[in-house]
């Protein structure tokens, strides 16, 4: 067999033993997998193959295995290596069919999840940051604890990748748990990858920029960026960017969903206008502001200085929350206007109806105004339908999500990692799960 072939199987093997006596020491895996008692087979194209397996207590690596796998992927050898190494970016590697599955795909991911924690487990005694969240109890606001553990138990169910769900009402934390009991106080502290709702946090940095007055979101994109990539069409403006309609003509008649270079163009205009990396700029005037101090990236943008908008956002639940509660105060944080209330009022409404009713400014919306479009559905009424219409949320691919209700006075994070193309049939399950604990109407 092709000697390089079986020097990477020789280097993945020793990459996975490796890993899984890390995994056998850290607390917060180990609590992870105490109900995840499942054997994968990753079986390579080139004929190798090898077992890992949960009991509950440990993770094992096995060239050879008596049990029936639960989950089985298929990959070649140098794709297997680069995900062990964390170097394969699981969307593209699944749209491209170079892992394919036999069984439960969600066992497959919570060896992600594994690898997730691994790398941002904390170290509790080298935090130094202040969360300063008031803290209250459902009880006190008009729900019920019983009912959201509930909720919380619903959840888990929902997707077993599930790690943490958040409720703030009237700006108090009165409920989070993350699904941990020995390490919860670790689990607090963790970021976590939240995909796409990165765009989100790009929407209200750019609600910075144009407060501060050095931009305005009819602005042309060329006129900042004289090279953009060629999928902005001449006579895009920043609006049609925070709208996805940049990329046909005539501008803001069609909604194409992207986060590649075309929406990370908005992180070179905020560069270009306050002459500074975008990522100092959203740390310096909103992250700051807003108490976020403990976010990171993912390991493919952590150098660059500009603020990836696609995605590479990881962040906690609690200060997730944080981003939604400013979007609910209309840009108010601490007395201060960050972000300007016009800014805030056009973020929560789309601004080319016929284009798009469900979409505002990087965020997800649920008004019944007219067509709605998401990357792999369509169609009229709210998204969410038994949800009020002034539901605003940010989404990212797995099912991660701040969910954000004016008429509720409610703020809702939650993330986890279950693989469904189209997250909003995960929105709409964790909705309903969610539901018969919140105020009612």
């Amino acid at each position: 067999m092709n000697e390089k072939i079986s020097s990477n199987f020789d280097a993945l093997k020793e990459k996975v033993c490796d890993l899984l006596t890390k995994f056998n020491n850290s607390e917060v895996i180990l609590e992870e997998i105490k109900d995840w008692k499942k054997t994968l087979l990753f079986l390579m194209k080139e004929k190798y193959q090898f077992y890992i397996s949960s009991n509950g207590e440990e993770l094992k690596y096995h060239d050879s295995h008596e049990k029936q796998a639960d989950c089985v992927i298929k990959i070649t050898t140098e794709n297997a290596l680069k995900f062990f190494n964390q170097e394969l970016l699981l969307i593209e590697a699944f749209a491209n069919n170079q892992i394919k599955f036999k069984g439960d795909n969600a066992d497959f991911l919570k060896l992600t999840v594994l690898l997730e924690y691994l790398e941002e487990e904390p170290d509790l005694k080298l935090i130094d940051a202040v969360d300063d969240w008031q803290i209250g109890v459902p009880e006190d606001y008009g729900m019920s604890t019983p009912l959201l553990n509930e909720a919380a138990n619903k959840l888990r169910v929902i997707d077993i990748n599930r790690n943490s769900f958040i409720v703030v009402k009237n700006g108090v934390l009165i409920y989070e748990t993350y699904y941990g009991k020995k390490s919860t106080e670790k689990r607090k502290w963790m970021v976590y990858d939240v995909a796409s709702v990165t765009k989100t946090l790009a929407a209200l940095v750019i609600g910075v920029a144009v407060t501060q007055g050095l931009i305005t979101v009819k602005d042309y994109i060329h006129d900042w960026i004289p090279d953009a990539p060629k999928g902005i069409v001449p006579g895009s403006q920043i609006i049609h960017l925070l709208t996805q309609t940049s990329e046909t003509e005539p501008p803001g008649t069609n909604f194409k969903y992207n986060s590649g270079e075309e929406i990370n163009t908005l992180s070179k205009i905020i560069s270009a206008a306050s002459k500074m990396s975008t990522k100092e700029f959203a740390h310096q005037f909103l992250c700051e502001k807003i108490g976020i101090g403990n976010y990171s990236w993912d390991r493919v943008f952590k150098d660059q200085e500009d603020l990836p908008i696609g995605y590479g956002l990881k962040i906690r639940p609690r200060d997730a929350a944080r981003l939604g509660q400013l979007i609910l105060q209309n840009g108010i944080w601490a007395g201060e206007q960050i972000i300007s209330k016009d800014y805030i009022e056009e973020l929560g409404r789309p601004p080319f109806v016929d284009t798009n009713s469900g979409y505002g400014y990087l965020v997800w919306l649920n008004n019944s105004i007219g067509h709605w479009y998401r990357p792999f559905k369509n169609g009229t009424g709210p998204m969410i339908p038994n949800a009020p219409e002034d539901l605003i949320y940010a989404s990212g691919f797995f099912g991660r999500f701040i969910f954000v209700i004016p008429s509720l006075d409610v703020v809702i994070v939650t993330f986890g990692k279950k693989f469904v193309w189209e997250s909003l049939d995960t929105a709409r399950e964790i909705y309903n799960a969610i539901e018969p604990a919140l105020p009612k109407r």
